[in-house]
C-alpha cells in the first residue's frame, strides 16, 4: 500500500523490542532444564505428545491410557515446536524488513 507521510509515526521501542528478539534468539532453548511446568500434572512424566483435538501438550501416558483422550489426533511435541519456531522466524523476518523499510522512509523524508 503506498505509504503517506501523515501514516509514519515515531516507532521508539522498535529496536528494544528486536534486540530482545535477537537475545531470545542466542538461548538455547533445547538445553533448558526441566521443571515441574514441562511434566505431565497426571503421570509427572515428560510432556512429549500434542493432542491436536484439545490443543494441549500431553504425556505419552495420556495419550495411549488416559481416557481422556480416546480417539484424539496426535502429534509429536517436536514437530509442533518445530513448525511454530519456524513460523515465528518468518514472521520476525517479515517484521525485520518493514522496519528496514520504514527506517528507509523517514531517512527520505529527514532529507
Amino acid at each position: 500500500a503506498p505509504l503517506q507521510l501523515r501514516d509514519l509515526v515515531n516507532c521508539r521501542w522498535a529496536e528494544e523490542v528486536t534486540q530482545q528478539l535477537d537475545t531470545l534468539q542466542l538461548c538455547n532453548l533445547t538445553k533448558h532444564e526441566e521443571n515441574e511446568k514441562d511434566k505431565c500434572e497426571n503421570h509427572h512424566e515428560k510432556l512429549s505428545v500434542f493432542c491436536w483435538t484439545c490443543k494441549k501438550c500431553i504425556c505419552h501416558q495420556c495419550a495411549l491410557w488416559g481416557g481422556m483422550h480416546g480417539g484424539h489426533t496426535f502429534k509429536p511435541l517436536a514437530e509442533i515446536y518445530e513448525q511454530h519456531v519456524t513460523k515465528v522466524n518468518e514472521e520476525v523476518a517479515k517484521l525485520r524488513r518493514r522496519l528496514m523499510e520504514l527506517i528507509s522512509l523517514v531517512q527520505e523524508v529527514v532529507r
